[in-house]
C-alpha cells in the first residue's frame, strides 16, 4: 500500500487513513502523529465529539506543537444501508462526493475548507474526511447586533456580497443542498470573503429542474429567525442575487424568491406551533 499503508499500521489503528493534496509531502513523522491523534479521537468515544447527525459524526481534533495549534474537523460517515447503499453504488459515497465537490469548487475559485485526510474503516464500512478549520466566523454570528454597534453600511455590504457570491455559485452550476447561515463563514476583508462549508449535499445540478432547486436552497438562507436579520436584510440578499444571476428577468426572479420565502416561513411557523402544543 506504499506510504498510506505504512501510516495505517503505525498510526491509524483500524482506520486506513491517507493524506490528500499538499499533505502528501508532509514530513512522515509529523503526518504519522497527526493520523494517530485523529484515529484515537474518532475511536475514543464522545471526548472529541463536535456534532452528530443522522448518518454522520463530526469530531474536533486540536493538535499542538511548538509553533501553533492545528485544528481539524473530522467527519465519519456511517456505512450506507438499504436504498442508500444502492444509491451510493451508482453515485459514489458521501465522503467521495464531498471531496469531489470541494475540489471542484476550489478549482472554480470558491473558498471551502481544505480537505487533508481521507480514510476507510474496513470492519464497519465507515468512511471519513478531515478538513482544516476554516478561517473567519459563522455568518449567523456576524450578523448579530455587535456590542459596539456594528456599522449598518458594513452589514449591508456583507449581505450584498452574500447574494452576489451565491449567484456566482449557481451560475457555475453548483447546488449547495444545505445553504444556511451556519454553513457560511465570513472573513471580514474589503470586500468580505465568503467560505462555503458542509458539502454533503452539494451537487453539480442537471439543467432539468436546476433553477427551482437553486432558488429553493437560496430561500434556506432567509427562513431562519436570527438576531439582527430583518425582512429588509433578507430582501437585500435576494436583490443582489437576482441582479447578478439574471439581470434580464431580475424582477420576476425577485418576486418568485419572495413568494417561496413567505410560503416557507409560514410552514416553519406552523411546524413550530404544532411542536409546542
Amino acid at each position: 500500500m506504499g506510504r498510506s499503508g505504512q501510516h495505517r499500521e503505525s498510526a491509524g489503528g483500524s482506520w486506513d487513513i491517507e493524506p490528500i493534496g499538499d499533505w502528501l509531502a508532509a514530513p512522515p513523522g509529523r503526518l504519522a502523529e497527526i493520523i494517530r491523534q485523529v484515529s484515537e479521537t474518532i475511536e475514543g468515544g464522545p471526548a472529541g465529539l463536535y456534532y452528530r447527525s443522522l448518518y454522520a459524526v463530526t469530531y474536533r481534533v486540536q493538535i499542538a506543537d511548538a509553533d501553533n495549534t492545528l485544528e481539524l474537523f473530522v467527519k465519519t460517515y456511517d456505512a450506507p444501508r438499504g436504498f442508500l447503499a444502492v444509491k451510493e453504488r451508482v453515485r459514489g459515497g458521501r465522503a467521495s462526493n464531498v471531496l469531489r465537490m470541494t475540489q471542484a469548487l476550489q478549482r472554480r475559485g470558491f473558498s471551502s475548507p481544505r480537505v487533508v485526510l481521507s480514510g476507510t474503516h474496513a470492519a464497519s464500512g465507515r468512511t471519513m474526511l478531515a478538513s482544516v478549520r476554516a478561517d473567519g466566523e459563522s455568518l449567523a454570528e456576524i450578523i448579530r447586533p455587535a456590542p459596539d454597534g456594528q456599522s449598518r453600511d458594513r452589514k449591508r455590504a456583507l449581505l450584498r456580497a452574500l447574494g452576489s457570491e451565491v449567484a456566482r455559485l449557481h451560475r457555475a452550476g453548483f447546488i449547495h443542498g444545505d445553504l444556511t447561515p451556519y454553513n457560511i463563514f465570513v472573513i471580514q476583508d474589503e470586500p468580505p470573503r465568503l467560505i462555503f462549508l458542509d458539502h454533503d449535499r452539494t451537487r453539480r445540478g442537471f439543467p432539468a429542474g436546476r433553477r427551482y432547486r437553486q432558488l429553493r436552497y437560496l430561500v434556506q438562507l432567509g427562513r431562519f429567525d436570527l438576531p439582527g436579520l430583518s425582512n429588509a436584510d433578507r430582501l437585500r440578499v435576494f436583490h443582489a442575487y437576482a441582479a447578478e444571476f439574471d439581470p434580464v428577468s431580475y424582477r420576476a426572479t425577485l418576486r418568485q424568491v419572495a413568494r417561496m420565502l413567505a410560503r416557507r416561513r409560514r410552514e416553519v411557523a406552523l411546524q413550530e406551533r404544532l411542536r409546542t402544543q
